[in-house]
């Protein structure tokens, strides 16, 4: 016996004059959504050790800073024009609060623009840059991290540190 997926409950669509209509959730990219916010989770994942690297006496696991206030932290980190990623990451933000307040949100190529953008000052052949949603979001994570890792790596080993893991929650 085949059993069909019930699928997410439908939402209120309206009520007129007492009578209720229920609007069917459908073609919700499941893929999609939990690749793009995996990419916002290790980006997130780059700038706390990037934070706890460059300030390791402070004691980083004493608080829980959101995302956009760890990004606002680093509002002045700028190699120049060509790596300022930070914008990215505030639109990407902008985009992952949207996503968690309209569940029939479609990220787009166009929604990842200043992603795109990003990608095209650090891209010497402009036939590297991707052009679908799912490519966009992979290549910005790569080489945005690559940007914090080579920072992290280089600090540390410059001045020798030691920092203690993260400790898991």
């Amino acid at each position: 016996m085949l059993v069909e997926k019930a699928g997410l409950p439908p939402l209120l669509a309206e009520i007129i004059k007492g009578s209720v209509t229920w609007q069917k959730i459908e073609e919700i990219d499941y893929e999609f959504l939990g690749y793009f916010l995996s990419c916002h989770l290790i980006i997130e994942h780059y700038l706390d050790e990037y934070l706890r690297i460059i300030h390791p006496k402070l004691k980083w696991d004493a608080v829980r800073h959101t995302f956009s206030q760890k990004v606002a932290l680093l509002s002045d980190f700028k190699i120049g024009d060509k790596y300022d990623c930070i914008p990215a990451f505030k639109h990407m933000n902008s985009l992952r609060n949207r996503l968690s307040h309209d569940i029939q949100f479609k990220i787009g190529s166009e929604d990842l623009e200043p992603l795109t953008n990003y990608l095209t000052g650090i891209y010497e052949d402009k036939a590297h840059i991707p052009s679908e949603p799912k490519a966009i979001l992979e290549s910005f994570t790569h080489m945005s991290c690559v940007l914090f890792a080579s920072y992290i790596s280089g600090f540390a080993d410059s001045l020798k540190l030691t920092v203690p893991p993260k400790t898991k929650k």
